[in-house]
């Protein structure tokens, strides 16, 4: 788990529920630590040492590089990883989600990819509004509404590939369907660009159309703890993108799924 989760709901809240039930969790920082790739020894930047070898299970909430490399030699060593390191790498991605996602016939917006944001001119005319999306960004960071083509012209952006996703209009909140294994649930939440920071979350009932596209999302990418990203159009609900370990915002029975989702899937190493 990376520093930027410390002071977050989740997924303290689940390493909490572990704890009560006197499961042993040791949380492992990668930002600023160090890791023998030989002996398996892992130390984080206060000196603590840690030995990824003896767990029964991997949870990962991070999408740091050295965080990702300690998931990747747990499941070379037949270790339980949630979400597995494959899993993560499909989705940390933008570019090569957004080709999976179309490859599959998921619905999904109008998306272009370039080499770079010039290249966009006289593509995207039939779309604006579009939004630039960081091929690794999350956490909505990176992310750049362009409304026409002169504020293209003056966008400064520095990716490995350009991500140009058509806007789609909404009453101000995007549906969100959070997974934890074959448990799906949908939210409206409010939207970044458009909705009101302060708005309330609101439950939505499961359909089996959404139920089904969530499902669909997490078997293409290997996924169990996962969220997708969708807005409501006149077509229906369209994929924007899928995250790993989302942060399971207005659903308080999160937290103990994901404990027993978590304890199971751990005792199926013991």
């Amino acid at each position: 788990m990376e520093s930027r989760y410390l002071n977050q709901h989740m997924p303290i809240a689940v390493i909490n529920a572990l704890r009560q039930r006197d499961i042993v969790v040791d949380i492992i920082n990668p930002v600023g630590g160090v890791f023998d790739a030989n002996q398996g020894m892992f130390t984080d930047g206060s000196g603590q040492c840690f030995d990824i070898s003896v767990y029964q299970a991997i949870v990962s909430r991070n999408r740091n590089a050295l965080g990702l490399a300690l998931l990747a030699f747990a499941e070379s060593m037949g270790m339980v990883t949630l979400n597995s390191h494959s899993a993560v790498q499909k989705v940390r991605n933008k570019a090569k989600m957004a080709i999976t996602l179309g490859r599959a016939g998921i619905a999904t917006p109008p998306t272009l990819l370039a080499d770079q944001v010039s290249c966009l001119n006289g593509h995207v005319k039939d779309y604006y509004p579009i939004i630039l999306k960081a091929t690794y960004g999350d956490n909505c960071q990176g992310l750049q509404l362009v409304r026409n083509a002169e504020a293209l012209s003056e966008i400064q952006w520095e990716s490995d590939v350009t991500l140009a996703q058509q806007y789609l209009p909404n009453d101000g909140y995007d549906l969100k369907l959070y997974v934890i294994n074959q448990h799906v649930f949908a939210i409206r939440k409010p939207s970044p660009f458009s909705g009101d920071s302060q708005a309330s979350i609101q439950r939505v009932d499961m359909t089996e159309h959404l139920f089904d596209m969530a499902i669909k999302c997490g078997e293409l990418f290997g996924l169990n703890i996962y969220g997708v990203d969708t807005v409501e159009s006149k077509e229906g609900p369209m994929v924007i993108e899928v995250n790993d370990f989302p942060n399971y915002s207005g659903l308080p029975m999160a937290t103990e799924l994901l404990a027993d989702y978590i304890e199971l899937s751990a005792q199926s190493r013991s």
